[in-house]
């Protein structure tokens, strides 16, 4: 794969992650009375989803994924074969949708004000997350077949 196009893909992505996460949020925060860290843990559930239908429906296989080459993305580009659409949502749109930076600032937050939400978000998020993957990764594995 070209790396320019490599690039070029992984920045699309990630812009339209980033948008969408952001408009994701504005939404929940303007049409619900739910507390921040509500939307962060959907979006992550969401991305986790999304990111299991896409590594399963584009057939990647399970022995070749080794955590430790997830990063950089040019290690991962060049130990896993991603093609292109593998740069464009999983690296690109996921990564920037389901960022846990956010996760983490936002329970930093809330261990100053309210430990038991904090808890709830860290367990909440992990699990329903882990979930999603499994979830997607079933729903990937059905579409590749068919």
């Amino acid at each position: 794969m070209n790396m320019l196009l490599t690039l070029l893909l992984l920045m699309t992505g990630g812009s339209l992650g980033a948008v969408a996460r952001f408009l994701s949020q504005k939404l929940a925060a303007n049409y619900t009375s739910w507390p921040g860290w509500i939307p962060v843990l959907i979006i992550n559930v969401v991305g986790s989803v999304m990111i299991g239908v896409a590594v399963a429906w584009l057939s990647i296989d399970l022995k070749d994924l080794h955590l430790k080459n997830l990063t950089p993305t040019d290690e991962a580009i060049n130990k896993l074969n991603l093609n292109d659409l593998i740069s464009l949502l999983v690296i690109g749109f996921c990564g920037a949708f389901t960022t846990f930076s956010s996760f983490s600032l936002d329970n930093f937050l809330l261990s100053i004000n309210n430990k038991g939400q904090m808890l709830l978000n860290i367990f909440g998020t992990t699990l329903l997350a882990y979930g999603g993957v499994t979830f997607g990764w079933f729903l990937g594995s059905l579409a590749a077949t068919s």
